[in-house]
């Protein structure tokens, strides 16, 4: 793919009418991260235009050939609450002049520091941050909790390549503490290789799990440690014993081990 010359692009501030420019891109630069929240123009207008101390001003865009590049959303305090550039343009310059931009304006506005979240895995952005001498502090721990089972394992699914084809399993998984709204049961399926998913309860399922809604948030979002630490302290029921080994297998299969995280600070509300 060629990339665009960095050179090529203007900065400009926030017109009426680049909402939906902007979210597009926001959508299509992070959808696979988890944390991920899709702008709609409703979302984004509460979440950013409608923040107390953001006003338009504070809202830079980046243009390529009648293309928006990139864009930052500042407050007058000085968090930048989105940053967003395409991947698919020649970032290290774009992301220096939004930044360059970003302090500047927060200088204007009387603000002591500039702050950012940013994915770990955007080298441009961290390359870029300490370059112009910003300093790095670890991300607030979060608290996480799937309500929709059966949706997550889908999304994990179809991304899998790893699925023992000589499998013939039908495990029920009994889901407690989940609000009374949600399924109460999942089913997985697994015959050749291709895994099936249900919410209705199995009568004669092969693999029982039991697991309230922490552990398996925790299981899915942590390592094979944290599985089997869920093992050993009973708090991830497996029955019948000469099974565990298998359904351990395939819980692994459903684990994001170092998902990609991005939590813009337009999200904290």
């Amino acid at each position: 793919m060629n990339r665009q010359k960095p050179t090529e692009h203007r900065l400009r501030t926030y017109r009426r009418g680049d909402g939906e420019a902007l979210i597009s891109l926001f959508n299509r630069v992070y959808e696979n991260f988890a944390g991920f929240v899709p702008r709609t123009l409703e979302y984004w207008s509460w979440c950013v235009l409608s923040h107390p101390d953001l006003s338009e001003e504070g809202i830079v865009v980046a243009i390529n050939a009648g293309r928006v590049v990139g864009y930052a959303a500042i407050e007058r305090s000085g968090n930048i609450l989105e940053f967003c550039h395409d991947p698919d343009y020649d970032g290290k310059t774009l992301v220096l002049n939004l930044l360059n931009w970003c302090v500047n304006y927060a200088e204007y506005q009387g603000a002591n520091s500039v702050g950012l979240n940013a994915p770990v895995q955007d080298n441009i952005i961290h390359q870029v941050c300490r370059e112009s001498g910003f300093t790095e502090e670890s991300f607030p721990s979060l608290f996480l909790r799937v309500l929709d089972l059966e949706v997550i394992f889908r999304k994990i699914e179809d991304q899998r390549t790893n699925v023992d084809k000589s499998l013939n399993e039908a495990i029920l998984m009994n889901l407690k503490n989940f609000p009374s709204s949600c399924p109460q049961h999942l089913a997985i399926l697994i015959r050749g290789g291709e895994i099936t998913f249900s919410t209705e309860k199995l009568k004669q399922p092969t693999i029982k799990i039991d697991v309230d809604i922490s552990t398996i948030s925790s299981c899915i979002f942590g390592s094979k440690k944290t599985l089997y630490g869920a093992l050993l302290k009973r708090r991830l029921k497996i029955r019948p014993l000469r099974k565990v080994l298998k359904a351990v297998k395939v819980l692994s299969w459903f684990q994001l081990e170092n998902p990609p995280w991005y939590v813009p600070k337009a999200d904290y509300g």
